[in-house]
């Protein structure tokens, strides 16, 4: 749930807002996205990676078995947690992807370059008519049209594993330590998804959400995580890559470049890079949603990791956000609204629905201003 502020705190050094979820800025006015930041450089990183080979040596199979399974997306962490794990690991991965309904060409692309450079790899495509129904679900009573895909990234793999009996799962990077959050370690558990990882598990899970509104229990299983009993049957050891090592983005960016991962030829929508969440139509819809909630975007990520990686200065990213955040996405605005049967009044009527009116201008109505375009009027800037 957003914080109700009369007005929106944000970090002294990057752009985050105190509105940001398990978001946490000191008495200094620094966040913890910051903090976590400035704590890299004194972990002992050939400690850490020592660590790892201890983990991944338990799991090593010498009959030509799958040492461990990678849920990836084929982006630019997918390409560099599969290259990592054959090639410095020696591990024998399985890939496994769970197809989003709305994947673009370049998405496909890289899926197939992730591929072609010689992985074994299983696509796992869920009902699309299903799949539907559970976004439309998503957009009117969680305002996030990617609700069953949140679902289904986390719950597919875990699923694969079980079935080829495959007890070591190895994720990217831990969200929390690039963006901020208490969330810190090297697991991604259900404990973990259920706190830190915006999934949720009881109050409005798939199942629950989906069962009210009469989807039978058996078009469900992609998005039904496993029971406590199953994971502790295959003794899951689920574990972040990225914890063991010291991630760049850039660096990451560059070297997967080389193994053939395409960018965009054009900025995403929300943002000015053109390297994140390349895979799909709706990402930019789930990140204006995110910023009509909370006061920000993935602009406002983006310029914070740049902040921090001395690449732009404050004032820079504060012109940046300015420019690229809180517009409605129109690359795919008329499909997006054919496809949840949707006109602009009623996407406006579920705009106004989710958006914090302690964050933009209301009239004399109690109403949302608008600009000619549609998109609302926020109060605070940092």
């Amino acid at each position: 749930m957003v914080k109700k502020n009369i007005s929106m705190k944000y970090c002294k050094r990057c752009l985050y807002p105190d509105t940001k979820p398990l978001l946490i800025i000191n008495e200094d006015g620094i966040c913890d996205a910051c903090l976590n930041w400035e704590k890299k450089s004194s972990i002992d990183w050939e400690s850490r990676r020592k660590q790892l080979d201890e983990i991944v040596g338990k799991y090593r199979k010498t009959d030509g078995s799958y040492d461990c399974v990678i849920p990836v997306s084929g982006g630019k962490d997918s390409h560099a947690q599969a290259i990592y794990a054959r090639d410095e690991l020696g591990l024998n991965p399985l890939l496994v992807t769970f197809i989003p309904r709305d994947l673009v060409e370049l998405g496909r692309k890289n899926i197939e370059n992730l591929k072609s450079i010689g992985f074994d790899y299983i696509e796992f495509t869920p009902n699309p008519q299903i799949y539907r129904k559970l976004a439309k679900i998503g957009l009117t009573e969680l305002g996030d049209v990617t609700w069953p895909e949140h679902h289904g990234i986390f719950i597919i793999p875990i699923k694969i594993a079980a079935a080829f009996k495959i007890p070591l799962v190895i994720w990217g990077e831990n969200p929390q330590y690039e963006y901020g959050g208490p969330g810190l370690g090297n697991k991604l558990d259900y404990e973990w998804l259920k706190t830190y990882g915006g999934f949720w598990l009881d109050k409005f899970s798939v199942k629950e959400v989906a069962l009210k509104h009469k989807i039978e229990l058996r078009h469900l299983n992609p998005y039904v995580y496993p029971t406590k009993q199953e994971l502790d049957e295959m003794q899951l050891n689920s574990i972040f890559l990225f914890y063991f090592f010291k991630y760049d983005i850039y660096k990451n960016l560059d070297f997967v470049k080389k193994h053939g991962f395409s960018v965009d030829d054009k900025p995403k929508e929300g943002t000015y890079t053109n390297w994140e969440n390349l895979d799909e139509k709706y990402t930019a819809m789930h990140d204006y949603f995110k910023w009509i909630k909370y006061g920000f975007g993935r602009a406002t990520d983006h310029a914070s990791l740049d902040i921090r990686y001395r690449k732009i200065s404050r004032e820079e990213g504060i012109e940046l956000v300015k420019k690229h955040e809180g517009k409605i996405p129109l690359r795919y605005f008329d499909e997006f609204l054919e496809d949840m049967e949707l006109d602009r009044k009623s996407f406006y009527d579920i705009v106004d629905k989710f958006a914090n009116k302690e964050l933009f201008e209301l009239d004399e109505n109690n109403k949302f201003k608008r600009e000619q375009d549609g998109n609302l009027i926020k109060k605070y800037n940092p």
